[in-house]
């Protein structure tokens, strides 16, 4: 009987020691607490400056009308028609026949350009656009006439309206039409010039001055 008191004594105190290391476990435990997210407020975008677009490339610049180079020369007046040229050294203006004159090369008269002027009361540019066309077409039956685009071979004038501009090759060498309008003055030239030695830049030069008196 005393040994039954001394086991139930010996249980009891275990189970009474057990409870205590428990609740002095949950006691020294730190509770969980909660975290809040704490949220950041938006921060606003900086803006970044956008480089000025600039209309004009780096480097370019504004591009001035360049003037026009004053031929040297003789300011020639035509005999028989209205109007005046500027003749330079080794060339001469003459009277062909009645309203056309020829300017020659002194040293080569193969080398010419025959000048006709008219008004526009009297003619059309179409009209003696037509007529130099068929000129140039009546000097060689077997060749092609071709429309001249290269402005170096075109006379060049501020004041120059309406051109045209066409040559065809001969045996002889080329022959060069143009047809334009100067300050009311309608003006047909022709021009002859050879294989070798070729004098049209002279006349092309010379034929931009053309104007009425």
């Amino acid at each position: 009987m005393k040994k039954i008191y001394t086991l139930l004594s010996i249980l009891l105190l275990t189970i009474l020691l057990a409870a205590c290391g428990t609740d002095n476990v949950n006691e020294s435990a730190d509770p969980e607490t909660p975290t809040e997210n704490i949220e950041e407020p938006n921060q606003p975008e900086e803006e970044t400056e956008k480089p000025e677009e600039t209309t004009q490339a780096e480097g370019e610049t504004e591009n001035s009308p360049l003037p026009i180079e004053e031929l040297e020369g003789t300011q020639t007046e035509s005999e028989t028609q209205n109007y005046k040229i500027t003749v330079i050294e080794g060339f001469e203006l003459t009277a062909e026949e009645p309203n056309k004159d020829l300017l020659f090369n002194q040293e080569n008269d193969q080398q010419s350009m025959r000048i006709e002027t008219f008004s526009k009361d009297d003619a059309t540019i179409d009209g003696i656009t037509k007529n130099l066309i068929d000129t140039l077409e009546a000097s060689n039956d077997n060749g092609t006439l071709e429309e001249i685009t290269d402005q170096n071979q075109i006379p060049t004038n501020e004041s120059i309206e309406n051109m045209n501009a066409y040559q065809i090759d001969t045996p002889d060498g080329k022959v060069i039409g143009y047809t334009f309008e100067r300050d009311g003055l309608l003006v047909k030239l022709t021009v002859f010039d050879t294989t070798e030695a070729q004098a049209v830049q002279d006349f092309v030069k010379m034929a931009a001055t053309i104007q009425a008196k």
